[in-house]
């Protein structure tokens, strides 16, 4: 009951933050929100089409699992949606390993990484109290800090020690990376698009509440967002991110104007990853074969954590058994 509860307490306030938009601001915000994730699921296909040309996925494939992805990660801490698309991957591609997605999402993850880090560059140059705010126990507690960050490198050391000699099986998901030309138009300018649209994203919602637009406030909400979800606790980073985007506009607008904008931003564009994630799944495997892969989302407690192994073809059999093509 208290689950019926939280989630209908969700739907009510996503309701209040849609009343409260400009119907065009809007319909504008989720078109260029529902770009950018074809975009990206593009990259993605063009990716995997060159690591595994012998058994290449489909475009419907990749879109619908990518799609499946952001809906659970809008739930999900930690970006779990990205782990059960991983293993939706594993599961469609006949010669696909884990190590070998794990290499592929790194090539897909290379342009946000730098401009991810350029973005981080500016927040530290320009808000150095944001990673106060973020990681404020760093620096109350030193000594834990210094324990965490051993054990961390202690881990690297074993895991580097244990699977540099698969290397070869991760270079396989970096195919793409031979063919220069390739990965420029079929990754990067495709990423680089979806970046775009999703700068307009920000903007219009900033536009919506009544927050001043600029590229530089703009690009410094972006960051705060990327810093909020970064190894977050809570789906989506909910309430880091509030705050964080307060720090950042305190010179602009009120404090109320911004956790207004962030959160209502937050809500409608969790709301529509979730649906429009869901619908791209289902449209692709069907609506049984989608509710088995969101159960799977949390570790059986068996060996194999998400189901990352196993055959392809076990997977497509019970698609067909349940009539998702």
């Amino acid at each position: 009951m208290r689950l019926v509860a939280d989630i209908s307490g969700w739907l009510a306030d996503v309701a209040t933050q849609v009343g409260s938009v400009s119907a065009l601001l809007l319909v504008l915000a989720l078109a260029l929100q529902s770009g950018q994730t074809v975009l990206n699921a593009t990259a993605w296909w063009n990716v995997l089409r060159a690591a595994y040309p012998a058994a290449p996925p489909t475009y419907r494939q990749v879109l619908g699992a990518y799609g499946g992805g952001i809906a659970l990660n809008v739930v999900l801490p930690a970006q779990g949606g990205t782990v059960a698309m991983l293993a939706f991957f594993r599961r469609r591609i006949a010669d696909a390993t884990v190590l070998g997605l794990l290499g592929a999402a790194l090539v897909q993850s290379l342009f946000y990484l730098v401009a991810g880090g350029a973005v981080w560059a500016g927040l530290l140059a320009t808000r150095p109290d944001i990673f106060h705010l973020k990681y404020a126990w760093l620096y109350n507690h030193p000594v834990l800090a210094l324990a965490v960050a051993l054990v961390g490198a202690a881990v690297a050391r074993i895991a580097w020690t244990r699977f540099r000699t698969r290397l070869a099986a991760v270079t396989e998901g970096g195919a793409i990376l031979r063919t220069p030309r390739r990965f420029v138009w079929g990754v990067l300018a495709l990423q680089f698009a979806a970046y775009v649209l999703r700068m307009g994203v920000f903007a219009t919602f900033m536009r919506a509440y009544g927050i001043p637009v600029s590229l530089g406030t703009v690009l410094l909400l972006m960051g705060v967002s990327a810093v909020a979800s970064t190894f977050s606790a809570t789906p989506g980073g909910v309430g880091t991110q509030q705050a964080l985007a307060t720090v950042v506009l305190r010179s602009t607008a009120s404090s109320q104007a911004v956790a207004g904008y962030s959160l209502g931003q937050q809500l409608i564009l969790g709301a529509w990853d979730l649906l429009f994630g869901l619908v791209l799944l289902w449209s692709t495997i069907g609506l049984t074969a989608a509710r088995d892969l969101v159960r799977r989302r949390r570790p059986p407690g068996r060996s194999e954590p998400l189901h990352l192994v196993g055959r392809a073809e076990d997977w497509s059999a019970r698609d067909d058994a349940a009539g998702g093509g």
